[in-house]
């Protein structure tokens, strides 16, 4: 897996809508406000890229393996 660079931090003050806030927390298991924003702007932007990838692959734009072929993908080889 690739090394994780440190993110570039902007300090900020906004409003936040508590019960959301504490929705949030409880759905990506986090618990501070800072993780909890965080965490969640990851989500979204990992739902919209699976989303355009989906999008994709249902027009024929990208390869998608069968289950039959991630299968045999993932079969051990003999070295």
């Amino acid at each position: 897996m690739a090394t994780t660079q440190k993110p570039e931090i902007h300090r900020t003050t906004i409003d936040l809508d508590v019960k959301a806030l504490e929705e949030a927390k409880v759905i990506l298991g986090t618990t501070g406000y800072r993780d909890t924003v965080n965490a969640a702007l990851q989500e979204v932007a990992r739902i919209v890229k699976l989303r355009r990838l989906a999008d994709r692959i249902r027009a024929g734009e990208a390869f998608a393996p069968s289950p039959e072929e991630l299968a045999e993908m993932r079969r051990p080889r003999d070295p």
